[in-house]
Protein backbone atom coordinates (compact mmCIF):
# COMPACT_ATOMS: atom_id res chain seq x y z
CA UNK A 1 0.00 0.00 0.00
CA UNK A 2 1.25 3.73 -0.58
CA UNK A 3 2.65 5.59 2.22
CA UNK A 4 -0.93 7.49 2.62
CA UNK A 5 -3.01 4.56 2.65
CA UNK A 6 -0.97 2.61 5.11
CA UNK A 7 -1.06 5.77 7.50
CA UNK A 8 -4.75 6.22 6.89
CA UNK A 9 -5.61 2.20 7.82
CA UNK A 10 -3.35 1.95 10.68
CA UNK A 11 -5.44 5.01 11.58
CA UNK A 12 -8.73 3.80 11.52
CA UNK A 13 -7.79 0.10 12.71
CA UNK A 14 -6.06 2.28 16.27
CA UNK A 15 -9.42 4.15 16.47
CA UNK A 16 -11.53 0.82 16.01
CA UNK A 17 -9.39 -1.08 18.23
CA UNK A 18 -10.49 1.44 20.74
CA UNK A 19 -14.08 1.27 20.09
CA UNK A 20 -13.85 -2.14 20.47
CA UNK A 21 -11.91 -2.56 23.90
CA UNK A 22 -14.34 0.01 25.43
CA UNK A 23 -17.23 -1.69 24.21
CA UNK A 24 -16.21 -4.83 25.56
CA UNK A 25 -15.49 -3.29 28.55
CA UNK A 26 -18.74 -1.22 29.26
CA UNK A 27 -20.66 -4.42 27.64
CA UNK A 28 -19.09 -6.73 30.04
CA UNK A 29 -19.95 -4.53 33.28
CA UNK A 30 -23.42 -3.92 31.74
CA UNK A 31 -24.08 -8.00 31.25
CA UNK A 32 -22.63 -8.42 35.08
CA UNK A 33 -25.52 -6.09 36.17
CA UNK A 34 -27.94 -7.19 33.89
CA UNK A 35 -27.09 -11.43 35.26
CA UNK A 36 -27.14 -9.93 38.99
CA UNK A 37 -30.74 -8.13 38.29
CA UNK A 38 -32.74 -10.12 35.32
CA UNK A 39 -31.19 -13.34 35.63
CA UNK A 40 -30.55 -16.58 32.87
CA UNK A 41 -33.82 -16.40 31.46
CA UNK A 42 -33.99 -13.04 29.62
CA UNK A 43 -30.15 -13.72 28.24
CA UNK A 44 -31.68 -16.33 25.75
CA UNK A 45 -34.33 -13.29 24.91
CA UNK A 46 -31.39 -11.18 23.91
CA UNK A 47 -29.79 -14.15 21.73
CA UNK A 48 -33.06 -15.27 20.32
CA UNK A 49 -34.49 -11.88 19.40
CA UNK A 50 -31.57 -10.34 17.54
CA UNK A 51 -31.24 -13.49 15.43
CA UNK A 52 -34.65 -13.56 14.15
CA UNK A 53 -34.36 -10.10 13.30
CA UNK A 54 -31.16 -10.38 11.96
CA UNK A 55 -33.34 -12.69 9.23
CA UNK A 56 -35.34 -10.08 8.51
CA UNK A 57 -32.84 -7.43 8.13
CA UNK A 58 -31.92 -9.85 4.32
CA UNK A 59 -34.35 -6.45 3.17
CA UNK A 60 -31.20 -5.00 3.15
CA UNK A 61 -30.46 -7.52 0.08
CA UNK A 62 -26.92 -6.38 0.41
CA UNK A 63 -27.42 -2.86 -1.49
CA UNK A 64 -25.04 -1.23 0.98
CA UNK A 65 -22.03 -3.44 -0.32
CA UNK A 66 -22.77 -2.97 -3.85
CA UNK A 67 -23.41 0.32 -3.36
CA UNK A 68 -20.24 1.16 -1.67
CA UNK A 69 -18.17 -0.49 -4.19
CA UNK A 70 -20.01 1.41 -6.70
CA UNK A 71 -18.51 4.77 -4.60
CA UNK A 72 -14.85 3.74 -5.13
CA UNK A 73 -13.63 4.87 -8.09
CA UNK A 74 -15.85 8.25 -7.91
CA UNK A 75 -14.70 9.10 -4.54
CA UNK A 76 -10.87 8.15 -5.72
CA UNK A 77 -11.74 10.64 -9.00
CA UNK A 78 -13.19 12.85 -6.59
CA UNK A 79 -16.54 12.83 -8.49
CA UNK A 80 -18.93 14.63 -6.17
CA UNK A 81 -22.14 14.33 -8.34
CA UNK A 82 -21.74 10.40 -8.65
CA UNK A 83 -21.15 9.98 -4.93
CA UNK A 84 -23.85 12.24 -3.93
CA UNK A 85 -26.28 10.51 -6.63
CA UNK A 86 -24.99 7.08 -5.44
CA UNK A 87 -26.25 8.00 -1.59
CA UNK A 88 -29.53 9.35 -2.93
CA UNK A 89 -30.33 6.40 -3.83
CA UNK A 90 -29.07 4.61 -0.67
CA UNK A 91 -31.17 6.88 1.50
CA UNK A 92 -34.78 5.86 -0.42
CA UNK A 93 -33.88 2.47 -0.55
CA UNK A 94 -32.69 2.44 3.15
CA UNK A 95 -35.80 3.88 4.39
CA UNK A 96 -38.26 1.43 2.20
CA UNK A 97 -36.15 -0.94 3.97
CA UNK A 98 -36.87 -0.05 7.47
CA UNK A 99 -40.32 0.33 6.89
CA UNK A 100 -40.30 -3.22 5.48
CA UNK A 101 -38.77 -5.11 8.59
CA UNK A 102 -40.95 -2.83 10.79
CA UNK A 103 -43.95 -4.55 8.69
CA UNK A 104 -42.94 -7.53 8.41
CA UNK A 105 -41.66 -8.39 12.04
CA UNK A 106 -44.91 -7.18 13.68
CA UNK A 107 -46.63 -10.29 11.63
CA UNK A 108 -43.95 -12.97 13.78
CA UNK A 109 -45.59 -11.34 17.57
CA UNK A 110 -48.21 -14.09 16.97
CA UNK A 111 -45.97 -17.06 16.60
CA UNK A 112 -43.19 -16.57 18.93
CA UNK A 113 -44.07 -19.02 21.29
CA UNK A 114 -42.49 -21.51 18.76
CA UNK A 115 -39.53 -20.56 18.98
CA UNK A 116 -39.52 -20.23 22.63
CA UNK A 117 -38.97 -23.62 24.93
CA UNK A 118 -37.80 -24.18 28.49
CA UNK A 119 -39.22 -21.03 29.84
CA UNK A 120 -42.78 -19.83 31.71
CA UNK A 121 -44.93 -18.11 29.84
CA UNK A 122 -44.23 -14.24 30.29
CA UNK A 123 -46.69 -12.14 29.50
CA UNK A 124 -43.87 -8.82 28.65
CA UNK A 125 -42.30 -11.11 25.63
CA UNK A 126 -43.95 -9.73 22.70
CA UNK A 127 -43.75 -6.12 24.16
CA UNK A 128 -39.88 -7.19 24.59
CA UNK A 129 -39.30 -8.46 21.20
CA UNK A 130 -41.25 -5.18 19.03
CA UNK A 131 -38.63 -3.34 20.96
CA UNK A 132 -35.85 -5.21 19.59
CA UNK A 133 -37.74 -5.08 16.33
CA UNK A 134 -37.56 -0.87 17.24
CA UNK A 135 -34.04 -0.69 17.45
CA UNK A 136 -33.35 -2.77 14.21
CA UNK A 137 -36.09 -0.95 12.05
CA UNK A 138 -34.25 2.56 13.37
CA UNK A 139 -30.99 1.86 12.49
CA UNK A 140 -32.00 1.87 8.60
CA UNK A 141 -32.47 5.52 9.19
CA UNK A 142 -29.59 8.14 8.61
CA UNK A 143 -26.97 5.18 8.57
CA UNK A 144 -26.63 5.16 4.70
CA UNK A 145 -24.06 8.24 5.59
CA UNK A 146 -21.66 6.17 6.90
CA UNK A 147 -20.39 5.25 3.52
CA UNK A 148 -19.04 8.12 2.74
CA UNK A 149 -16.76 7.81 5.79
CA UNK A 150 -15.63 4.43 4.51
CA UNK A 151 -15.06 5.22 1.07
CA UNK A 152 -12.75 8.08 2.10
CA UNK A 153 -10.80 6.36 5.07
CA UNK A 154 -12.49 8.10 7.43
CA UNK A 155 -13.52 5.29 9.56
CA UNK A 156 -12.26 6.71 12.48
CA UNK A 157 -15.33 9.39 12.75
CA UNK A 158 -17.72 6.24 13.17
CA UNK A 159 -15.31 4.99 15.64
CA UNK A 160 -15.15 7.81 17.74
CA UNK A 161 -19.37 8.67 17.64
CA UNK A 162 -19.61 4.95 18.72
CA UNK A 163 -17.15 4.50 21.71
CA UNK A 164 -18.83 8.13 23.07
CA UNK A 165 -22.42 7.15 22.05
CA UNK A 166 -21.84 3.24 23.81
CA UNK A 167 -20.45 4.41 26.54
CA UNK A 168 -23.27 6.57 27.41
CA UNK A 169 -25.67 3.73 26.41
CA UNK A 170 -24.19 1.61 29.20
CA UNK A 171 -23.99 3.93 31.85
CA UNK A 172 -27.61 4.98 31.52
CA UNK A 173 -28.57 1.02 31.50
CA UNK A 174 -26.70 -0.11 34.20
CA UNK A 175 -28.09 2.75 36.83
CA UNK A 176 -31.30 2.21 35.41
CA UNK A 177 -30.58 -1.86 35.86
CA UNK A 178 -29.71 -0.85 39.37
CA UNK A 179 -32.77 1.76 39.98
CA UNK A 180 -35.70 -0.10 38.17
CA UNK A 181 -34.59 -3.73 37.45
CA UNK A 182 -36.73 -3.39 34.20
CA UNK A 183 -35.64 -5.17 31.22
CA UNK A 184 -37.87 -2.76 29.19
CA UNK A 185 -36.29 0.91 30.28
CA UNK A 186 -33.10 -1.23 29.19
CA UNK A 187 -33.77 -2.04 25.80
CA UNK A 188 -35.97 1.70 25.49
CA UNK A 189 -31.90 3.43 26.17
CA UNK A 190 -30.63 1.36 23.24
CA UNK A 191 -33.12 2.40 20.63
CA UNK A 192 -32.68 6.33 22.07
CA UNK A 193 -28.82 5.76 21.77
CA UNK A 194 -28.88 3.53 18.17
CA UNK A 195 -30.61 6.58 16.71
CA UNK A 196 -28.98 9.02 18.55
CA UNK A 197 -25.50 7.39 16.65
CA UNK A 198 -27.12 7.68 13.66
CA UNK A 199 -28.60 11.31 13.43
CA UNK A 200 -24.62 12.49 15.08
CA UNK A 201 -23.11 11.10 11.95
CA UNK A 202 -25.61 12.58 9.36
CA UNK A 203 -25.20 15.99 10.96
CA UNK A 204 -21.30 15.54 10.57
CA UNK A 205 -21.90 14.52 7.16
CA UNK A 206 -23.57 17.36 6.15
CA UNK A 207 -21.15 19.60 7.12
CA UNK A 208 -18.12 18.11 6.23
CA UNK A 209 -19.20 17.06 2.66
CA UNK A 210 -21.04 19.94 1.81
CA UNK A 211 -21.62 18.81 -1.95
CA UNK A 212 -24.33 16.17 -0.58
CA UNK A 213 -26.60 19.00 -0.15
CA UNK A 214 -26.50 20.78 -3.74
CA UNK A 215 -26.64 17.50 -5.59
CA UNK A 216 -29.26 16.54 -2.94
CA UNK A 217 -31.46 15.27 -6.40
CA UNK A 218 -28.79 13.84 -8.28
CA UNK A 219 -30.02 11.07 -9.69
CA UNK A 220 -27.85 7.93 -11.26
CA UNK A 221 -27.72 7.11 -15.00
CA UNK A 222 -29.44 3.96 -15.83
CA UNK A 223 -26.52 1.85 -16.47
CA UNK A 224 -25.05 2.09 -12.97
CA UNK A 225 -28.45 1.26 -11.46
CA UNK A 226 -28.40 -1.49 -13.48
CA UNK A 227 -24.79 -2.50 -12.47
CA UNK A 228 -25.86 -2.15 -8.80
CA UNK A 229 -29.14 -3.98 -8.86
CA UNK A 230 -27.17 -7.13 -10.39
CA UNK A 231 -24.50 -6.99 -8.10
CA UNK A 232 -27.83 -6.55 -4.89
CA UNK A 233 -29.09 -9.91 -6.83
CA UNK A 234 -25.46 -11.38 -6.07
CA UNK A 235 -25.47 -9.95 -2.73
CA UNK A 236 -28.57 -11.14 -1.31
CA UNK A 237 -27.62 -14.88 -1.54
CA UNK A 238 -24.94 -13.94 0.35
CA UNK A 239 -26.78 -12.26 2.77
CA UNK A 240 -29.29 -14.98 2.91
CA UNK A 241 -26.55 -17.60 3.58
CA UNK A 242 -24.86 -15.70 6.05
CA UNK A 243 -27.95 -14.92 8.09
CA UNK A 244 -28.56 -18.33 7.86
CA UNK A 245 -24.95 -19.85 8.97
CA UNK A 246 -24.88 -17.11 11.84
CA UNK A 247 -28.73 -16.77 12.65
CA UNK A 248 -29.91 -20.08 12.89
CA UNK A 249 -27.85 -21.45 15.47
CA UNK A 250 -29.50 -19.60 18.54
CA UNK A 251 -33.07 -20.19 17.10
CA UNK A 252 -32.63 -23.93 16.55
CA UNK A 253 -30.87 -23.69 20.34
CA UNK A 254 -33.68 -22.27 21.72
CA UNK A 255 -36.17 -24.64 20.34
CA UNK A 256 -34.68 -27.89 19.85
CA UNK A 257 -33.06 -27.63 23.22
CA UNK A 258 -33.34 -24.96 25.59
CA UNK A 259 -33.65 -20.93 25.44
CA UNK A 260 -32.21 -21.29 29.15
CA UNK A 261 -29.19 -23.25 27.55
CA UNK A 262 -29.52 -20.65 24.98
CA UNK A 263 -29.11 -18.05 27.54
CA UNK A 264 -26.02 -19.86 28.59
CA UNK A 265 -24.46 -19.97 25.45
CA UNK A 266 -25.08 -16.42 24.99
CA UNK A 267 -22.27 -15.43 27.50
CA UNK A 268 -19.60 -17.40 24.92
CA UNK A 269 -20.90 -15.54 22.37
CA UNK A 270 -20.61 -12.20 24.13
CA UNK A 271 -16.51 -12.68 23.87
CA UNK A 272 -16.73 -14.52 20.32
CA UNK A 273 -18.81 -11.20 18.84
CA UNK A 274 -16.82 -9.02 20.75
CA UNK A 275 -13.61 -10.84 18.97
CA UNK A 276 -15.35 -10.91 15.78
CA UNK A 277 -15.98 -7.26 15.69
CA UNK A 278 -12.36 -6.54 16.80
CA UNK A 279 -11.44 -8.13 13.57
CA UNK A 280 -14.19 -7.11 11.41
CA UNK A 281 -13.40 -3.59 12.82
CA UNK A 282 -9.94 -3.87 11.48
CA UNK A 283 -10.80 -5.20 8.23
CA UNK A 284 -13.39 -2.50 7.78
CA UNK A 285 -11.31 0.27 8.49
CA UNK A 286 -8.23 -1.38 6.30
CA UNK A 287 -11.60 -1.95 3.45
CA UNK A 288 -11.40 1.32 1.92
CA UNK A 289 -7.20 1.56 1.17
CA UNK A 290 -7.70 -1.82 -0.16
CA UNK A 291 -10.69 -0.47 -2.41
CA UNK A 292 -8.41 1.90 -3.48
CA UNK A 293 -5.62 -0.77 -3.99
CA UNK A 294 -7.33 -2.76 -6.18
CA UNK A 295 -8.68 -0.01 -8.64
CA UNK A 296 -5.53 1.49 -8.91
CA UNK A 297 -2.48 -1.07 -9.00
CA UNK A 298 -1.45 -4.26 -10.85
CA UNK A 299 -2.25 -7.96 -9.84
CA UNK A 300 1.05 -8.42 -8.37
CA UNK A 301 1.26 -5.94 -6.30
CA UNK A 302 -2.33 -6.62 -4.84
CA UNK A 303 -1.17 -10.44 -4.54
CA UNK A 304 1.75 -9.36 -2.20
CA UNK A 305 -0.35 -6.96 -0.14
CA UNK A 306 -2.57 -9.79 0.16
CA UNK A 307 -0.11 -12.38 1.29
CA UNK A 308 1.19 -9.33 4.21
CA UNK A 309 -2.59 -8.69 5.22
CA UNK A 310 -3.58 -12.82 5.40
CA UNK A 311 -0.47 -12.87 7.80
CA UNK A 312 -1.72 -10.35 10.17
CA UNK A 313 -5.08 -11.79 9.94
CA UNK A 314 -3.60 -15.25 10.84
CA UNK A 315 -2.04 -14.03 13.53
CA UNK A 316 -4.44 -11.85 15.31
CA UNK A 317 -7.32 -14.90 14.96
CA UNK A 318 -5.37 -17.62 15.85
CA UNK A 319 -4.19 -15.82 19.08
CA UNK A 320 -7.48 -14.79 20.03
CA UNK A 321 -8.59 -18.16 19.55
CA UNK A 322 -6.13 -19.90 21.39
CA UNK A 323 -6.77 -17.05 24.48
CA UNK A 324 -10.50 -17.60 23.78
CA UNK A 325 -10.23 -22.02 24.45
CA UNK A 326 -8.00 -21.37 26.96
CA UNK A 327 -9.45 -18.76 29.36
CA UNK A 328 -13.05 -18.58 29.01
CA UNK A 329 -14.40 -21.15 31.26
CA UNK A 330 -12.01 -20.24 34.01
CA UNK A 331 -12.78 -16.47 33.64
CA UNK A 332 -16.89 -17.72 33.38
CA UNK A 333 -16.21 -19.55 37.03
CA UNK A 334 -14.58 -17.06 38.22
CA UNK A 335 -17.65 -14.33 37.06
CA UNK A 336 -20.55 -15.48 37.83
CA UNK A 337 -20.03 -19.10 38.46
CA UNK A 338 -19.85 -23.18 37.96
CA UNK A 339 -23.65 -23.03 36.69
CA UNK A 340 -22.85 -20.85 33.99
CA UNK A 341 -20.32 -23.22 31.91
CA UNK A 342 -20.26 -25.50 29.35
CA UNK A 343 -18.69 -28.34 28.52
CA UNK A 344 -14.96 -27.98 27.41
CA UNK A 345 -15.53 -30.11 23.83
CA UNK A 346 -18.46 -26.96 23.29
CA UNK A 347 -15.91 -24.40 23.66
CA UNK A 348 -13.52 -26.40 21.67
CA UNK A 349 -16.01 -26.24 18.60
CA UNK A 350 -17.32 -22.66 19.32
CA UNK A 351 -13.69 -21.41 19.01
CA UNK A 352 -12.93 -23.95 16.10
CA UNK A 353 -16.20 -22.07 13.93
CA UNK A 354 -14.56 -18.77 15.28
CA UNK A 355 -11.22 -19.33 13.89
CA UNK A 356 -12.84 -20.85 10.45
CA UNK A 357 -14.99 -17.76 10.29
CA UNK A 358 -12.01 -14.49 10.69
CA UNK A 359 -9.60 -16.47 8.92
CA UNK A 360 -11.49 -15.79 6.07
CA UNK A 361 -11.71 -11.75 6.81
CA UNK A 362 -8.71 -11.26 4.26
CA UNK A 363 -11.13 -13.03 1.95
CA UNK A 364 -14.60 -11.35 2.10
CA UNK A 365 -12.64 -7.79 2.25
CA UNK A 366 -10.67 -8.58 -1.35
CA UNK A 367 -13.92 -10.40 -2.76
CA UNK A 368 -15.94 -7.05 -1.84
CA UNK A 369 -13.41 -4.92 -3.39
CA UNK A 370 -13.07 -6.71 -6.71
CA UNK A 371 -17.10 -6.67 -6.62
CA UNK A 372 -17.01 -10.68 -7.06
CA UNK A 373 -20.81 -11.10 -6.06
CA UNK A 374 -22.25 -13.11 -8.82
CA UNK A 375 -19.18 -15.55 -8.52
CA UNK A 376 -20.12 -16.05 -4.84
CA UNK A 377 -23.57 -16.96 -5.47
CA UNK A 378 -23.15 -20.62 -5.68
CA UNK A 379 -20.84 -21.17 -2.51
CA UNK A 380 -23.58 -19.35 -0.56
CA UNK A 381 -26.64 -21.38 -1.66
CA UNK A 382 -24.51 -24.62 -0.70
CA UNK A 383 -23.52 -22.90 2.43
CA UNK A 384 -27.04 -22.31 3.57
CA UNK A 385 -28.13 -25.58 2.93
CA UNK A 386 -25.61 -27.75 4.25
CA UNK A 387 -25.60 -25.65 7.28
CA UNK A 388 -29.40 -25.99 8.09
CA UNK A 389 -29.53 -29.78 7.05
CA UNK A 390 -26.30 -30.81 8.95
CA UNK A 391 -27.59 -29.44 11.97
CA UNK A 392 -31.03 -30.11 12.21
CA UNK A 393 -30.00 -33.92 11.17
CA UNK A 394 -27.55 -34.03 14.21
CA UNK A 395 -29.34 -31.91 16.74
CA UNK A 396 -32.94 -34.11 15.82
CA UNK A 397 -32.46 -37.59 14.41
CA UNK A 398 -28.89 -38.15 15.96
CA UNK A 399 -29.75 -36.45 19.35
CA UNK A 400 -26.75 -34.23 19.83
CA UNK A 401 -27.88 -31.08 21.28
CA UNK A 402 -25.69 -27.80 20.85
CA UNK A 403 -22.74 -29.84 20.36
CA UNK A 404 -24.91 -30.68 16.75
CA UNK A 405 -26.11 -27.25 15.57
CA UNK A 406 -21.91 -25.88 15.86
CA UNK A 407 -20.67 -28.57 14.24
CA UNK A 408 -23.36 -28.14 11.54
CA UNK A 409 -21.63 -24.69 10.92
CA UNK A 410 -18.52 -26.07 10.66
CA UNK A 411 -19.13 -28.59 8.07
CA UNK A 412 -20.63 -26.23 6.02
CA UNK A 413 -17.82 -23.67 6.57
CA UNK A 414 -15.38 -26.72 6.00
CA UNK A 415 -17.54 -27.55 2.36
CA UNK A 416 -17.81 -24.62 1.20
CA UNK A 417 -15.91 -21.61 2.51
CA UNK A 418 -12.49 -22.93 2.87
CA UNK A 419 -11.87 -23.35 -0.40
CA UNK A 420 -14.18 -21.82 -2.89
CA UNK A 421 -13.63 -18.02 -1.65
CA UNK A 422 -9.81 -18.17 -2.16
CA UNK A 423 -10.49 -19.98 -5.28
CA UNK A 424 -11.63 -17.48 -7.06
CA UNK A 425 -8.99 -14.74 -6.05
CA UNK A 426 -6.50 -17.00 -6.02
CA UNK A 427 -7.21 -18.18 -10.25
CA UNK A 428 -8.96 -15.52 -11.54
CA UNK A 429 -7.54 -11.99 -9.76
CA UNK A 430 -3.97 -13.22 -8.29
CA UNK A 431 -3.69 -16.11 -11.51
CA UNK A 432 -1.42 -17.83 -8.74
CA UNK A 433 -2.14 -22.05 -8.25
CA UNK A 434 -4.53 -22.39 -5.78
CA UNK A 435 -2.39 -25.36 -4.31
CA UNK A 436 -0.47 -22.10 -2.69
CA UNK A 437 -3.30 -21.42 -0.83
CA UNK A 438 -3.80 -24.86 0.57
CA UNK A 439 -0.12 -25.05 1.42
CA UNK A 440 -0.64 -21.94 3.73
CA UNK A 441 -3.61 -22.22 5.18
CA UNK A 442 -2.90 -26.01 6.33
CA UNK A 443 0.37 -24.75 7.53
CA UNK A 444 -1.67 -22.18 9.48
CA UNK A 445 -4.29 -24.03 11.21
CA UNK A 446 -1.24 -27.11 12.23
CA UNK A 447 1.04 -23.87 13.61
CA UNK A 448 -2.63 -22.46 15.86
CA UNK A 449 -3.30 -26.37 16.95
CA UNK A 450 0.00 -26.92 17.98
CA UNK A 451 0.76 -23.85 19.87
CA UNK A 452 -2.72 -23.89 21.33
CA UNK A 453 -1.86 -28.10 22.47
CA UNK A 454 1.53 -26.63 24.47
CA UNK A 455 -0.22 -23.66 25.74
CA UNK A 456 -2.97 -26.09 27.04
CA UNK A 457 -0.36 -28.61 28.79
CA UNK A 458 1.02 -25.72 30.59
CA UNK A 459 -1.77 -24.21 31.89
CA UNK A 460 -3.70 -27.31 33.18
CA UNK A 461 -0.57 -29.00 34.20
CA UNK A 462 2.03 -26.94 35.48
CA UNK A 463 0.10 -23.87 36.36
CA UNK A 464 -2.15 -24.91 39.55
CA UNK A 465 -2.68 -21.31 41.53
CA UNK A 466 -6.31 -20.95 41.73
CA UNK A 467 -8.59 -17.79 41.91
CA UNK A 468 -8.32 -14.59 39.77
CA UNK A 469 -4.77 -14.86 41.30
CA UNK A 470 -4.12 -17.90 38.68
CA UNK A 471 -6.79 -16.75 35.93
CA UNK A 472 -4.44 -13.50 35.36
CA UNK A 473 -0.99 -15.71 36.04
CA UNK A 474 -2.21 -17.70 32.62
CA UNK A 475 -3.68 -15.08 30.62
CA UNK A 476 -0.38 -13.11 31.21
CA UNK A 477 1.64 -16.47 30.52
CA UNK A 478 -0.34 -17.34 27.06
CA UNK A 479 0.35 -13.43 25.71
CA UNK A 480 3.61 -14.05 25.78
CA UNK A 481 3.73 -17.45 25.30
CA UNK A 482 1.52 -17.66 22.00
CA UNK A 483 3.34 -14.59 20.64
CA UNK A 484 7.02 -15.56 20.99
CA UNK A 485 5.86 -19.04 19.54
CA UNK A 486 4.77 -17.16 16.24
CA UNK A 487 7.86 -15.13 16.28
CA UNK A 488 10.17 -17.84 16.32
CA UNK A 489 8.63 -19.49 13.64
CA UNK A 490 7.69 -16.71 11.19
CA UNK A 491 10.80 -14.36 11.69
CA UNK A 492 12.76 -15.16 8.42
CA UNK A 493 9.26 -14.31 6.65
CA UNK A 494 8.68 -11.30 3.98
CA UNK A 495 5.40 -10.78 6.06
CA UNK A 496 7.09 -10.84 9.64
CA UNK A 497 9.94 -8.77 8.33
CA UNK A 498 7.42 -5.95 6.67
CA UNK A 499 5.47 -5.69 9.90
CA UNK A 500 8.25 -5.32 12.28
CA UNK A 501 9.44 -2.43 10.16
CA UNK A 502 6.21 -0.97 10.49
CA UNK A 503 6.43 -1.16 14.20
CA UNK A 504 9.77 0.00 14.23
CA UNK A 505 9.18 3.25 12.27
CA UNK A 506 6.44 3.69 14.22
CA UNK A 507 7.28 3.15 17.99
CA UNK A 508 11.05 3.05 18.25
CA UNK A 509 11.91 7.43 17.88
CA UNK A 510 14.74 7.52 16.28
CA UNK A 511 17.53 10.13 18.50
Amino acid sequence: MSNERTVKSIRNTFFALCEECSSIIMTFVCRTVFIYTLGKTYLGFNGLFSDILTLLSLGELGIGTAIIYSMYKPASNEDHRQIAALLNLYRKIYAVIGIFIAVIGMLLVPFLDFFISGVPNMSEIPLIYILYLANTASSYFFSYKRSILIVSQSNYILSLSSIAVKLIQNILQIIFLFLTHNFIVYLIIQIVCTLSNNIFISIYVDRHYVFLKKYRKEMLDKQTKRLIFENTKAMFTSKLSSAIVTSTDNILISKFVSTIVLGLYSNYTLFTTAIKTIVTKIFEAITGSVGNLVSTESGNIVYKVFKRIWFFNFWLVSFFCVSLFLLINPFIKLWIGESFLLDERIVFIICLNLYMRLIRNTFLTFNDTYGMFIQLRPKCIAEAIINLIASLILVGPMQMGIIGILLGTFISNITTNFWYEPYLLFTQKFKVRFSYYLILFFKYILITLACGFFAYCICNYLIQIEGWGGFFIKAFFICIFVNMFYCGIFIKTEEFKYFFRILKNKIFVKR
